[in-house]
């Protein structure tokens, strides 16, 4: 006999295949082909702050409008661009701009991106006089450390001459951060939410751990980290902190955080964007102890122990007191899994690699089945 009354289904995306609503879907399809209606199923598709977030929130909170605005991507490009706004609120998703899944940003070379367009995003939204500002960092082609959106702020980097740095190229030559004259600080709340946990620099930060993963050469990322240091050390003057005190997180898509601590320390907040959705959906207050929850991603390794949308379900389930059960496209590292003590992990692919999309909902559905199946 089945021990559960009922299973929380709460997936992220499975990154290249299926979003979070066509993985809840086909989650939910493998649990009736398994149980029929013998227990209550609840979707509850999730993000983590990455790809797939402006869709999550949009089907926790419909009210709010989507707009679109024309923007320069991470090469130059102009796209239309949705985004999500309230009365005095609105949200973006940093991937919708900037995504590496877009064949003019994955074809410039890394040096050549830039975070402009999220920083004119940002200023058309302070014309509007918008209070609230949420921007979903995860999920880009760029590691700028946020230089393009300095540069649409009317920030100016200075070499030891007093020459311009406008590129990536040159960061490592700048000396000094001159404000916009005059500068008027920002007036609106700007809450960052990161789809992971990571440093800015060091082993774990942007330019060594991410940047290959977006087409850097090893000179590239030797560039990149004493370019970003530099870059950080300058933000920390100006904000009149230690350049040791960002918070956890500002490695995220690229380091594009970085410019909002610094030019709006007392406005800025920078969280986990897993947390914001598990708050969003109330995952916390539906869960019960005799409850079974499902969560997946498309590939469960090492890294989703760094503020993934998966990790953070299952030390709710944790806290809460029930089962859970992670069925994810592909498994990876299991001994740190083992040791991180993960609850049964199912990969819907036996090579390790993540299915094709066109079986990845049919997939997806059978391994549920035949996971659930075992479980009678």
């Amino acid at each position: 006999m089945f021990p559960y009354n009922r299973i929380l289904i709460a997936p992220d995306k499975f990154k290249g295949t299926l979003s979070a609503t066509h993985a809840a879907k086909a989650m939910s399809s493998g649990i009736r082909f398994a149980l029929g209606d013998s227990v209550q199923v609840v979707e509850l598709p999730l993000a983590d702050g990455g790809e797939g977030s402006l869709v999550a929130l949009h089907s926790l909170r419909p009210k709010l409008n989507l707009r679109a605005e024309i923007l320069p991507d991470a090469g130059g490009l102009k796209r239309s661009v949705c985004y999500l706004t309230g009365e005095t609120d609105a949200y973006f998703e940093s991937a919708r701009l900037l995504s590496l899944n877009f064949k003019g940003n994955r074809r410039l070379p890394l040096l050549d991106r830039t975070s402009s367009g999220l920083g004119r995003w940002v200023r058309d939204m302070l014309a509007l006089q918008k209070r609230e500002l949420f921007l979903f960092l995860g999920g880009t082609s760029v590691c700028d450390g946020g230089l393009g959106i300095l540069l649409e702020f009317g920030f100016q980097l200075l070499d030891h001459k007093g020459n311009p740095v406008h590129s990536l190229r040159n960061l490592p030559n700048a000396r000094r951060l001159v404000p916009p004259t005059p500068f008027t600080s920002i007036g609106a709340n700007i809450k960052m939410l990161s789809d992971v946990t990571n440093p800015l620099l060091g082993p774990m930060g942007a330019p060594k751990l991410f940047a290959p993963q977006k087409g850097a050469t090893q000179s590239d990322v030797a560039l990149l980290e004493d370019g970003l240091e530099q870059l950080s050390r300058l933000w920390a003057e100006f904000a009149k902190q230690s350049n040791k005190n960002w918070p956890g997180g500002v490695g995220a898509g690229g380091g594009i955080a970085l410019p909002f601590l610094g030019m709006a320390k007392k406005k800025t907040t920078l969280s986990s964007g897993s947390l914001f959705f598990l708050e969003e959906s109330g995952l916390a207050d539906m869960i019960r102890p005799d409850d079974l929850v499902l969560t997946g991603e498309g590939r469960t390794d090492a890294g989703t122990l760094a503020g993934k949308l998966v990790d953070a379900v299952v030390h709710l389930c944790r806290k809460a007191g029930a089962d859970c059960l992670v069925v994810s496209g592909a498994v990876a590292d299991r001994d740190k899994l083992d040791t991180a003590n993960y609850p049964k992990t199912i990969a819907v692919s036996t090579n390790g690699s993540v299915p094709a999309h066109k079986a990845a909902a049919d997939d997806l559905s059978r391994a549920v089945t035949r996971a659930l199946s075992e479980m009678k």
